[in-house]
């Protein structure tokens, strides 16, 4: 998290200004060319692009039997309107593109399912029932839709997925899912890391990456959107190397 970070730099300049002068004026100006950076659209764009160019977007046919999976990203149930609306907006791009790629199934024996718990809070409604609801309205048949109410992360619907199909897939082999093919639809950024889980869990998935939000602009501008692409790819590459560490542990 960019700010955070920056303040906790510069409350450990403030608390060796007196001993170490010299290393608390570099910290000073590091935390300041550090946020900078991170809200220039130079920045952001700069820590987006590995991530979101290692997959490129889906545009061949959809497999006549495939699940596309649709991982979550929050909703809030207290704003008032249809649940299109409750969605983050992750969550919304996430969704919009599962569902076009179910719409351009050639066959009902596509299945879209959708993840995601509460996720704590003043939530009562399980983020996959309420993306479930939006798909609904943007045009889903319901028969086709499954739901994986309990899965909290990346890792929890990896193993959600394969707990239901898994029997299924190891029978066809891991490029299917109970006999399909799988698709698997998250935001750009968040795909390599997704695709790492699931692959790690035993499937053969089919990237369909969306939430495309590296944006080559002037390299000046400073803002709180680039602060935020800043801080979502950090959590990729963090996310990314405790993954890996949780391999070699074993964990």
């Amino acid at each position: 998290m960019p700010v955070p970070s920056t303040v906790i730099l510069l409350l450990l300049a403030l608390w060796q200004f007196r001993r170490r002068p010299k290393l608390a004026k570099s910290l000073i100006v590091f935390s300041i060319v550090w946020l900078g950076f991170l809200a220039s659209s130079f920045g952001s764009y700069w820590l987006l692009w590995p991530l979101e160019q290692q997959y490129a977007v889906y545009k061949q046919s959809v497999p006549h039997s495939c699940v596309v999976m649709v991982l979550g990203s929050g909703h809030d149930d207290g704003i008032q309107g249809d649940a299109r609306h409750k969605l983050s907006a992750t969550a919304l791009a996430r969704l919009s593109e599962g569902v076009a790629l179910v719409k351009k199934a050639d066959s009902k024996d596509c299945l879209l399912v959708l993840s995601g718990w509460t996720g704590g809070g003043s939530n009562t409604v399980a983020h996959a029932e309420e993306m479930k609801q939006a798909a609904i309205d943007m045009g889903a048949e319901p028969a086709r839709i499954l739901t994986l109410d309990d899965a909290k992360d990346t890792i929890e619907e990896a193993l959600a997925l394969r707990q239901t199909f898994g029997a299924a897939a190891e029978d066809m082999g891991d490029d299917a899912v109970g006999g399909r093919k799988l698709l698997l639809v998250t935001s750009a950024s968040h795909m390599p890391r997704a695709m790492e889980i699931f692959i790690g869990t035993g499937f053969d998935p089919i990237a369909a990456p969306t939430d495309f939000l590296g944006r080559n602009d002037h390299w000046w501008r400073l803002s709180t959107e680039n602060l935020d692409k800043s801080a979502k790819a950090l959590h990729e590459y963090m996310g990314t190397t405790w993954l890996h560490v949780r391999m070699l542990l074993g964990v």
